[in-house]
């Protein structure tokens, strides 16, 4: 399996070139909105899983290739687990200018060598989904070894030592953690940690547990104004600039459905053809068994059949 995947179109980020440096699915959570599936080793030892230098070296190779405003360390697990993650890092550097982030669930933020390999990143997106521990044991379903006030802390002890930007993310369940109370303590917190920005979001891709339900967008906005300025509701990707020509979309499209399902839109702006294009590429690919279709309120995602 290639460890590099995109460009794909990021809300967050741009075009953002996935480094996937877990094999699927080491986490240390089981998170019931997740987009990969359920956890099958919910650890949080960390350890050695690929040669740094043959990962920098797949990133540099796609980054001459392709238009990447962002490379980003995420994908089939939490990257924080692997312990070569600061190695990556700075060989990834040494090859190319391109921002690094890291988009982490900020669980091992307490472990100091996680803080230390994460320096080097360009910019960090750590989540927080609840400030109480029985949301947090509803949603998040950690490690046992995990409580929410460590996670809190590990927050903490980051900011202080971190100069760069962290965005927080906070994913909202709904009749999870969008009641009020947990709404009214996570303001609170969040008040407390200082980040840069406070990225809100809601289910939009199919996620682990059927009973993971989204919040309409004029919910999500309400809940933004108690955050405060630093606080955002990540919108739709709007930026239209075209991919270079590639020889074999089925690939790339299938690399990219092995870490989070697409919709048609989004396999449109991944690869630059048009819809039209992106439909009958996707309809063989569903005939041939490739992938199947799921859908999710009003929309159709693709996912690895």
């Amino acid at each position: 399996m290639n460890h590099v995947f995109g460009p794909v179109p990021s809300r967050r980020l741009g075009y953002s070139l996935g480094v996937d440096i877990i094999p699927p699915k080491y986490c240390t959570y089981d998170c019931i909105y997740c987009q990969i599936g359920k956890t099958t080793d919910k650890v949080i030892r960390r350890k050695s899983f690929y040669d740094a230098g043959s990962i920098a070296d797949e990133v540099a190779a796609k980054v001459a290739l392709a238009h990447v405003d962002v490379i980003t360390f995420s994908g089939s697990g939490e990257p924080t687990l692997n312990s070569d993650l600061g190695t990556m890092i700075g060989k990834v550097k040494e090859r190319v200018t391109t921002p690094v982030a890291v988009i982490t669930n900020g669980s091992l933020l307490y472990d100091r060598d996680v803080r230390s390999d994460l320096a080097a990143a360009d910019m960090v997106l750590p989540s927080l989904d609840a400030v109480t521990e029985e949301v947090f044991q509803r949603i998040n379903r950690p490690h046992p070894l995990l409580d929410i006030k460590t996670i809190m802390e590990g927050l903490r002890e980051f900011r202080a030592e971190y100069t760069k930007s962290i965005w927080l993310e906070i994913m909202l369940i709904r009749n999870v953690n969008d009641d009020p109370d947990e709404l009214r303590k996570m303001v609170q917190i969040a008040s407390t940690l200082g980040v840069d920005r406070i990225q809100l979001n809601t289910v939009t891709r199919p996620p682990s547990e059927e009973n993971a339900c989204r919040l309409e967008e004029y919910d999500l906005h309400a809940i933004c104004k108690r955050f405060g300025p630093r606080c955002e509701v990540i919108c739709s990707f709007e930026k239209t600039e075209e991919m270079p020509a590639q020889a074999d979309w089925t690939e790339m499209i299938l690399e990219t459905l092995r870490r989070r399902p697409l919709t048609l839109d989004d396999v449109v702006r991944t690869t630059s053809l048009s819809r039209f294009q992106a439909r009958t590429r996707l309809k063989a690919m569903e005939d041939e068994g490739l992938v199947r279709s799921y859908a999710l309120g009003d929309d159709v995602f693709y996912v690895v059949a």
